[in-house]
């Protein structure tokens, strides 16, 4: 066990000296006490030892964990969520999302837009547009937002914009990709109407109500 020498400003030297010599005596006594107590008996040294992991846990936890004061300081991640959308050239798309409010207290979220860019980064000649610029929420409530887009200005590629919302220092976006395609979607080949007329008659007639080509025009 370390020994250090007591220094005052108030008492003499003498004095301090018998302090020290009182001091080193108390130490090397019960120095010699717990080391013949945790020498003779194994049992005991292990409780000692479990008793001073379980005093000192709470405290080495409180300075390991991230909650401890003072707390760190960290933006929040650029995008906290996704929205990725297909469609075709010339097709009005509208993107439905939900803002929600996970705390005890009200909130009040601004919403805003990013301007949408071509996958060149120009900036694309048609822009998204909000139904909301605001969204106030009770505790654990929930709002929907719009946000439209007509692509009859754009041409055919992917595209990036980011919606932005933000209560009071921080702004938290939902990255949106929009992959625009072109084609003209599924083919459709209209029946002819006459085959929906068409039907059995008797058995005595054809399956077709229709007289052969070549005795249409007779008569």
């Amino acid at each position: 066990m370390e020994k250090r020498n007591l220094q005052s400003n108030v008492f003499s030297d003498t004095v301090m000296n018998n302090i020290q010599n009182l001091t080193d005596m108390s130490l090397d006594f019960y120095g010699t006490l717990i080391d013949n107590v945790l020498q003779n008996n194994s049992g005991t040294a292990q409780r000692v030892s479990q008793m001073s992991s379980n005093l000192m846990a709470p405290v080495q936890s409180m300075f390991n964990s991230d909650h401890c004061c003072p707390p760190k300081e960290e933006c929040p991640p650029h995008c906290i969520a996704s929205i990725h959308r297909k469609a075709m050239m010339g097709e009005r798309i509208i993107v439905p999302f939900q803002v929600s409010n996970p705390c005890d207290v009200e909130k009040t979220y601004r919403v805003g837009l990013r301007p949408l860019h071509d996958q060149d980064g120009n900036t694309a000649n048609s822009q998204p547009q909000l139904n909301k610029q605001q969204v106030s929420l009770p505790p654990h409530g929930s709002e929907r937002v719009l946000m439209s887009l007509d692509t009859s200005k754009l041409g055919a590629g992917t595209y990036t914009a980011e919606i932005v919302l933000r209560e009071k220092e921080y702004n938290q976006n939902i990255c949106f990709t929009l992959d625009l395609s072109n084609h003209s979607g599924p083919t459709v080949t209209p029946h002819e109407e006459k085959k929906f007329k068409l039907k059995w008659q008797s058995w005595k007639t054809h399956f077709y109500c229709e007289l052969p080509a070549n005795q249409r025009h007779k008569g």
